[in-house]
């Protein structure tokens, strides 16, 4: 690492540190290799009280190209090459026999291992991993499948070998609590989806987006794209989400200290009158 990419990994380090300052409680994170780093840098930081992750995976868009420049056998062992000793002979033992019994859900159990691993190694001692969410491209794609297998396995996996809350990212609510009401799958889950005033990404509507919330008690929802693509203020994002029900949790994005105090300053007032009970950064 160069000394420009170290002092970017710096910056970014403590507009994170601010944010948690100003009332953030976690991270929100794809799996992307600079997130990696993120929180390697972190670990040099005193963030003081408990620090939630909230890692969403696949970081899809590396493995298409990776799979592009090297082959899929190359991907593989480009993966494989970043594991430790101990998790690779793990990881040799319960993949190969999925591979070999051609099962594609143990596959999919092993890459959330090789996947997730690396993060949980680099995380500050006081992060706690509090909910693995599913990237919306795997959850949407199964949803157009009408295939439950996929969220069957992964909520079991991830609340049995890392006890934390399994949980979706998608832009189709009311699809997706339909599918998993009609299939009988546990709704104890998190649903990160997009929530704002003028229906930005909230597919089929903001109106059957907004109904769903009404159902969904015992199901954590994160709110995220609050600001519309910056087509809205904060005030007005927050103005809205303060009048919705059952919200658990705010995903804002900031690019700076300074944005990161005003966001969280202000989400922990709306927060502190007793409707939303977590921010994430």
């Amino acid at each position: 690492m160069d000394r420009a990419e170290a002092l970017d990994l710096s910056a970014i380090a403590e507009v994170i540190e601010t944010a948690h300052s100003s009332g953030a409680v976690g991270y929100t994170f794809s799996t992307h290799p600079l997130n990696l780093q993120i929180l390697k840098a972190l670990r040099e930081r005193a963030l003081g009280r408990p620090f939630y992750l909230y890692p969403i995976l696949p970081y899809a868009q590396a493995y298409v190209r990776l799979a592009n420049e090297k082959g899929t056998r190359g991907l593989v062992e480009d993966i494989f090459s970043k594991l430790p000793v101990a998790a690779k002979a793990k990881l040799m033992i319960d993949g190969g026999f999925s591979a070999l019994k051609q099962d594609v859900l143990g596959i999919f159990k092993t890459y959330i291992d090789i996947e997730l691993g690396a993060y949980i190694r680099a995380k500050p001692k006081s992060a706690v991993v509090n909910t693995v969410l599913l990237h919306e491209v795997v959850t949407d794609l199964c949803l157009g499948l009408s295939d439950s297998r996929l969220f069957e396995t992964f909520v079991k996996h991830i609340r049995e070998n890392y006890q934390a809350t399994p949980g979706f990212v998608t832009y189709n609510l009311p699809t997706l609590v339909r599918f998993l009401k009609e299939s009988g799958l546990d709704l104890g889950v998190a649903i990160m989806a997009p929530f704002n005033s003028i229906g930005y990404q909230m597919s089929p509507s903001r109106e059957s987006c907004e109904a769903c919330l009404s159902d969904l008690r015992e199901t954590k929802i994160i709110a995220m794209s609050m600001l519309a693509g910056g087509f809205l203020s904060l005030r007005d994002a927050i103005s809205y989400l303060s009048g919705l029900p059952s919200l658990a949790v705010i995903a804002a994005g900031v690019s700076s200290k300074e944005h990161a105090r005003e966001t969280f300053s202000q989400l922990r007032k709306m927060t502190q009158k007793g409707n939303q009970s977590r921010l994430g950064g």
